[in-house]
This record gives C-alpha cells, structure tokens and sequence, in this order.
C-alpha cells in the first residue's frame, strides 16, 4: 500500500511544478477573450428603420421595428439613438408574408386535420456601419417562421408575434456572425 502522506524530495519538487503550471493557466485564462463577433466596437448606438413592407399587413413593420429595438439593445448591448445621432442604421424590406398548413393529416369521412399552422415572413435586412460608410452585414431573402397549434385555440396572433421574434433573432445573429 502507497503511503500518500509521506513527502520526498521528488514529490515536493512535482508539486510545486504541478502549482505554478496551474497558476500560469489560471493567469493566462484571466487575459483570454472572444474577439470578432458582434458590432465594432466603435458601434455604441443604432437607429431602427421601420422596414419597408410589401404585404397587405401593414402592421408588421412597426411590430418588428419595436422588437428589432428591444432585441439589439437586450443581445447586443446598444443604446437606440435617432438616425442623425446613430453610430449604425438597421434597415430592410418584408417581401412576403403567408399563413400556411404546415401539418396536415386526413381525418374521418375525407376531413382534413390541420395539426400546425405557420406565418413565414421573408425579409432583408442590412446594418450599416454610418461612421466607416459600410455595410457590417446583410441577409437577402431571409425566412422567419412561427408556428401555431388551432387545435389548441392558438391564434394567428401568436404565429405573427413568434415569426417576428424569429425575424429580430437572425438580425442580431447576423451581426453576431462577423467573425
């Protein structure tokens, strides 16, 4: 059997390596960081454009704008700021707007079943970078989607609302792309 308490030149000198390695890891771990993704850091503050808006809802540009607003300043850490005043400007256009069956199944005497439904909303979408006078990143013909159960009594409402939250999620995840 080891005898694990007993302490020889060896053991000691293995020891305090083991130490100041650990410390030097520790130490090296404290000066590492992530760099390259989200808004240069000269982007401290951005304008959200009402998107242009292609559809016959007209509602949906002022619905995305202000959860545009919310999730640039929840993800990425930025101040809204008028466009004269903003370091960057978000802009775009939805192009298309559909509710779909997305799960369908026949039931009994030849009814059909809808199971799921979705809104799918397709946009583009740009941030602008207004003190380099470049874009930082642009999405064409991006899908957001948000389903709904109407066997559930889920409303449409409900879809809309998730494919806009869907719709401000790959925004901020484009700008957090720039790696």
């Amino acid at each position: 059997m080891w005898n694990l308490s007993r302490k020889t030149p060896g053991h000691r000198r293995a020891r305090a390596a083991s130490a100041a390695l650990l410390a030097g890891f520790l130490l090296a771990g404290c000066f590492y960081h992530f760099t390259g993704g989200g808004l240069p850091a000269h982007v401290r503050t951005v304008f959200v454009e009402q998107f242009e808006n292609n559809t016959p809802y007209g509602a949906l540009s002022a619905d995305a704008q202000r959860e545009l607003q919310a999730q640039m300043i929840r993800s990425l850490g930025v101040r809204l700021a008028s466009r004269e005043a903003a370091d960057a400007v978000v802009r775009g256009k939805i192009s298309s707007y559909q509710e779909v069956q997305a799960n369908i199944r026949p039931g009994d005497s030849g009814r059909i079943s809808v199971n799921l439904s979705e809104v799918q909303i397709v946009f583009d979408a740009e941030i602008y970078d207004v003190k380099e006078d470049h874009p930082l990143w642009r999405g064409g013909s991006i899908s957001a989607i948000g389903q709904y159960d109407p066997a559930r009594n889920e409303s449409v409402e409900i879809a809309r609302a998730k494919a806009i939250r869907d719709m401000a999620q790959k925004v901020v995840d484009g700008a957090q792309s720039q790696w």
